[in-house]
């Protein structure tokens, strides 16, 4: 094989993330109701839930078969939805990558978008007639699994949510994502001076999707990823989708500073972040997951 080398030219370099495409992504999309109190202490203070008494949070599971910037990787996601100002979006408090492409998956996203992205050990998504499941395990802790039968919605909320989806529909979504820089302070403790709130412009082209009824879902605890903090409060349905999902541009919303920017530092990091980065003491673990 030819080697490579550290120095590319400049021009070489147009291409990365341009685009930036998840294509011909499939698996499933499930939504339920969580416990308000849950939802209001883990998303950022300047952010406001759509509906504060009915809290909804969304996870998908899926393959992606066909990135632009890697080779395919499964990818899972866990988020809440939220807005800043007249801005309704998706917040993402965490997302689990494994397979090939995860560490470019996980690279990317992180760099050029702030996204919350951890390595998992095992992300399964499996179709067989009109049943469908998926799980995530991270660090022995089956941390998402959820199984679905293909038909109606638990909950008819998600017929008028979802009443456009189908073959050739697009769907423009935002994510509002955080962007930082940390500096050291004398005593060695990290500080966050700035964070720079972003609209991450999602489009998603659908070449299919079915509704479908959720008939389990567990999330286990973990320390160090607490999907499970999002308890079910009601389950309000899922869909099994393969479409394409793009981005169409990042731009800034808002520029936070000082003590504001240093404390919502507290809201990300478990997200990016495991706790052996915090142990002063003795941390060893045995085996490997």
């Amino acid at each position: 094989m030819k080697n490579g080398s550290y120095f590319i030219p400049r021009e070489q370099i147009y291409s990365f993330m341009n685009p930036g495409a998840m294509n011909n992504e499939e698996g499933l999309y499930i939504a339920w109701e969580t416990d308000p109190g849950a939802a209001r202490r883990v998303l950022p203070p300047q952010f406001d839930l759509v509906d504060p008494a009915h809290p909804m949070a969304m996870v998908y599971v899926v393959n992606i078969r066909e990135p632009t910037f890697a080779p395919w990787y499964m990818e899972g996601g866990i988020s809440l939805l939220c807005r800043y100002g007249e801005t309704v979006g998706v917040y993402f408090l965490n997302l689990q990558l494994s397979g090939p492409g995860a560490h470019m998956g996980l690279c990317s996203g992180r760099e050029t978008s702030g996204l919350p992205k951890k390595m998992c050990e095992r992300i399964v998504v499996e179709r067989n007639g009109d049943w469908a499941s998926a799980l995530i395990e991270r660090k022995g802790r089956r941390i998402f699994s959820v199984e679905v039968e293909m038909g109606e919605y638990n909950d008819p909320l998600m017929e008028v949510m979802r009443k456009d989806y189908g073959p050739g529909y697009r769907e423009r979504g935002a994510c509002l994502l955080f962007r930082y820089e940390y500096e050291p302070e004398p005593d060695g403790h990290i500080t966050v001076p700035k964070m720079r709130l972003v609209h991450y412009d999602s489009v998603t082209d659908f070449q299919t999707w079915e509704p479908a009824h959720v008939t389990s879902l567990h999330m286990e605890p973990s320390l160090d990823d607490p999907w499970a903090e999002l308890a079910v409060v009601k389950l309000l349905g899922a869909g099994y989708s393969v479409n394409s999902n793009w981005i169409a541009g990042i731009s800034p919303l808002a520029q936070f500073e000082g003590d504001e920017a240093d404390s919502l530092i507290s809201y990300l990091f478990s997200g990016r972040w495991d706790r052996s980065t915090l142990v002063t003491g003795r941390y060893q673990r045995y085996g490997q997951f």
